[in-house]
C-alpha cells in the first residue's frame, strides 16, 4: 500500500508524469527545453515556489483516475482541484508582494480571468467524470459538451494569448522586473500547471473508464499534443481582451456549455 502510493506520487502519475507534462508542452509550444541543471532551483522565493507548485501539480495529478493508477483515490477529484488550484496561484505571489502598482495589476488581471477559467474548466471536468463509464445516449452528448466547455475554458485558464498579459499595463506579466533565470522557473511553474490542466480536460472529457489503458493514455496524450499544437498556432492571431471581455467570453461560451453538459448529464441519469 505505502509502496503503491509512492510509486503513484513520485513517477505514475505524480511526479514523473507532471515534469513529461510541462516539457511535452514547453516543446509543443516552441519553448525552450531546460538547459542543464535548469532544474536546481536555489533556495530562495522563486526555487521554493516552482518547487513547491511541482510537487503540488504531481498530487492533484496522483488524485485523478488515470488509466492503471497503482493506488486510486476515491473522490479524488475534488482533492486534484484544491491542489492544482493552489499550485496554480503559487506564481502569483512574487507579483503580488513586489508592491509595484503596475506589476499587481498586471498579476490580479491574470489572476481574476485564470480563476474563472479553472473554475468552469473544474465544473466540466466533474460533470464527466460522472459519466466517465457511461457512452449512451444522454451521456455521449454529455461527453462531447464537456470536452467543448474544457477545451473553451482552457485559454482563460492558463492566461493564453487574448487571456494573458496586458501589453499597454506589463507586457511581460507577472514576470516582469526578475531575472532572467528566475523569469524562467517561474515560466516553468506555469507550464507545469497548464500542461497539468490540459490532460486533465481531456482525462475528464472522455469515457476512460471504458477504454483499455494503453488506449486511453493514448487518447490524453494525443488530446493534450493537439490541443497544445492548435494554441501554438493560433498563437498571436487573435487581439488581446480585457478583463470584462474575458470574463465575459469565457462566461458565455465554456460557462453555458458546462451548465449544459450538467444538465444532460442529469437527464441521462434518470
Amino acid at each position: 500500500m505505502i509502496m503503491a502510493g509512492l510509486v503513484a506520487l513520485l513517477i505514475y502519475p505524480g511526479g514523473l508524469l507532471a515534469i513529461g507534462l510541462s516539457m511535452s508542452y514547453r516543446l509543443l509550444s516552441d519553448r525552450p527545453l531546460p538547459i542543464q541543471g535548469v532544474l536546481r532551483f536555489p533556495p530562495d522565493l522563486i526555487g521554493g515556489l516552482v518547487w513547491a507548485s511541482v510537487v503540488l501539480v504531481a498530487g492533484g495529478l496522483v488524485c485523478l483516475p488515470w488509466p492503471r493508477h497503482p493506488w486510486p483515490v476515491p473522490f479524488g477529484w475534488l482533492s486534484a482541484w484544491v491542489l492544482l488550484e493552489s499550485a496554480a496561484w503559487l506564481p502569483f505571489l512574487p507579483a503580488l508582494l513586489a508592491g509595484t502598482p503596475h506589476l499587481v495589476r498586471a498579476a490580479v488581471r491574470e489572476a481574476q480571468i485564470s480563476m474563472l477559467g479553472r473554475a468552469i474548466l473544474w465544473g466540466a471536468v466533474a460533470t464527466g467524470l460522472t459519466l466517465a463509464d457511461e457512452i449512451s445516449g444522454w451521456s455521449s452528448i454529455g461527453h462531447g459538451l464537456v470536452l467543448l466547455s474544457t477545451l473553451l475554458s482552457l485559454p482563460a485558464a492558463i492566461n493564453w494569448g487574448p487571456f494573458g498579459p496586458e501589453p499597454s499595463l506589463e507586457p511581460q506579466g507577472i514576470t516582469a522586473g526578475l531575472a532572467t533565470r528566475s523569469a524562467w522557473e517561474l515560466t516553468f511553474a506555469r507550464d507545469t500547471v497548464a500542461a497539468a490542466l490540459i490532460a486533465t480536460s481531456w482525462l475528464g472529457s472522455l469515457p476512460i473508464a471504458l477504454f483499455p489503458p494503453w488506449l486511453g493514455l493514448l487518447a490524453i496524450g494525443g488530446g493534450s499534443a493537439g490541443t497544445a499544437l492548435v494554441l501554438r498556432w493560433l498563437r498571436g492571431r487573435l487581439p488581446r481582451l480585457s478583463v470584462p471581455s474575458a470574463l465575459r467570453t469565457t462566461l458565455i461560451g465554456a460557462g453555458s456549455l458546462a451548465l449544459l453538459a450538467l444538465i444532460v448529464s442529469a437527464l441521462g441519469q434518470r
